[in-house]
């Protein structure tokens, strides 16, 4: 059998000795294991329905016991499993909280009780799909040194050290593919323990044992045991006690958590719901109170600004510009004049002009000069510049009609 028909994936590694995988073609949807996941969800879905998000949290006396098969509706995988549990924990809220272990999965899972339902009896006597895997012929080593011989002796231990655990998980984690063949079983503590010999494929398509790898990069670790010898002291190592929600070093390792934030009440789509629309009007209303406040910080800028602005203005001194009477006599003609003093400076000028029936040059200067004055005083210039204006505008009107006479 080629290595192509034993690829498998790891779903939790702990050291050499205690790993769980599945091979690949189990994911296929054809396979029955496959379909025995799609019929269990299929089963509990019509059975529990909803109730898990909405049923009331269980007492103390309902709480399943360590060793008891149940069923998950896990959020992630978004369907239900089968787990062992394994450990019940309360946290400093006194909240009780279940380790479990998902069978066929191959994965540990941290669960709030709500999401837990007693596993149906058609669906607990298939055997678990997940398959505990260990390296076959190697041993944990550590070395002491020997006074007697002044020199470091290795020799067998009972614990993985961390050095070729760590090894091992950076060379599956880097690893392309994953295959193992398997050699021998063994059943031990109600539980099947596969040996066989592991081989990665690395990103440069390069093979390799996974035990020549360890003794390479670890050689003061790990020895080579024969295979006659090699169940007695397996049995012997301290492995075996371990949890499987614990790493090698007996500390809490990464896991799945499987609870969702949001609370739900009996009424779930109406409180749902409401607190949709409660959410979206608190949203609405800080918006509206966030735009309110810009437009005030921008209405209070723009009057600073203008105040500012009419200050400055008025810190300006406005410059008096002379006029002579003959710059005055060369302004053309402008249309549109308004005010009191250009029009009385017309009707005598229009008089002269309908009773002769020819036309006074000297009065169109007068017009001229009057409409640029009345032009300047519409600008709104100083008082002073006003008097000038007004006293040489009187000295030409007094000029044209002595002219006209």
């Amino acid at each position: 059998m080629s290595y192509a028909d034993n690829a498998i994936r790891i779903t939790r590694y702990i050291n050499p000795h205690y790993f769980y995988y599945k091979p690949l073609t189990a994911y296929l949807p054809g396979h029955e294991e496959t379909q025995f996941a799609v019929a269990l969800s299929q089963h509990c879905e019509a059975a529990y329905g909803e109730l898990y998000r909405t049923v009331r949290k269980p007492q103390a006396w309902e709480i399943q016991k360590p060793g008891t098969l149940v069923a998950l509706r896990s959020i992630q995988l978004e369907r239900w499993i089968r787990c062992l549990v394994e450990e019940t924990v309360q946290d400093m809220d006194e909240n009780t909280w279940y380790q479990l272990w998902a069978i066929d999965e191959g994965i540990a899972i941290k669960s709030d009780p709500k999401y837990v339902r007693s596993l149906p009896e058609a669906f607990a006597k298939e055997p678990p799909h997940a398959k505990r895997g260990a390296i076959i012929n190697v041993l944990p080593s550590d070395t002491r040194f020997d006074y007697i011989q002044n020199e470091l002796i290795q020799e067998p231990s009972t614990r993985w050290c961390p050095g070729i655990v760590a090894t091992m998980e950076g060379c599956l984690e880097e690893a392309a593919s994953v295959t193992m063949v398997e050699k021998a079983k063994f059943a031990f503590k109600g539980e099947t323990i596969h040996f066989g010999e592991l081989y990665v494929t690395s990103q440069c398509n390069t093979s390799g044992s996974m035990a020549d790898l360890l003794r390479a990069a670890c050689p003061k670790q790990i020895i080579t045991a024969p295979e006659a010898g090699f169940i007695k002291a397996f049995v012997k190592l301290q492995t075996h006690a371990m949890k499987r929600f614990l790493n090698n070093e007996g500390l809490s390792d990464k896991h799945i958590l499987n609870n969702f934030v949001q609370k739900f009440s009996r009424n779930n789509l109406s409180h749902a719901h409401h607190h949709a629309e409660r959410a979206l009007d608190m949203d609405t209303e800080l918006s509206q109170k966030v735009q309110e406040w810009l437009k005030r910080n921008q209405e209070a800028c723009l009057a600073m600004l203008q105040e500012q602005k009419m200050k400055e203005e008025q810190l300006k001194v406005p410059e008096i510009t002379s006029f002579t009477a003959e710059g005055i006599m060369r302004f053309p003609e402008k249309n549109g004049l308004n005010g009191p003093r250009s029009v009385a400076s017309k009707k005598p000028n229009e008089v002269n002009c309908t009773s002769s029936g020819v036309v006074n040059p000297a009065a169109e200067t007068c017009d001229d000069t009057v409409s640029h004055a009345a032009s300047l005083s519409s600008s709104k210039p100083s008082s002073v510049l006003l008097n000038v204006q007004r006293h040489k505008a009187r000295l030409l009107l007094k000029s044209s009609t002595v002219a006209q006479e």
